[in-house]
């Protein structure tokens, strides 16, 4: 296999996962909407919206913790994409 048939192959590759990184963010972000919307609702049904509070409801709490979970890796995938995106140019 030729040096330009590597560089194709690496490109098509880089393209790929650019393709695959830019659809499961725009998932993860539905995801993390619908996450808010639920919480939202938690709240408004439990009458309390801090989350600090020892009342606030715990399924409202334990979405949150996996809505910032989701944030966390959505930092991470934009961090990738970033670095994948210069070279897909």
């Amino acid at each position: 296999m030729g040096a330009a048939s590597q560089i194709g192959n690496s490109s098509i590759t880089v393209i790929r996962d650019v393709l695959v990184i830019q659809t499961l963010l725009e998932d993860l972000q539905r995801s993390v909407r619908i996450l808010d919307c639920d919480i939202a609702t938690e709240e408004a049904a439990g009458g309390i919206c801090d989350a600090a509070d020892p009342r606030y409801p715990l399924l409202a709490r334990t979405l949150s913790t996996r809505r910032d979970n989701l944030k966390s890796t959505i930092r991470a995938l934009k961090e990738r994409l970033g670095q994948l995106a210069p070279t897909a140019a």
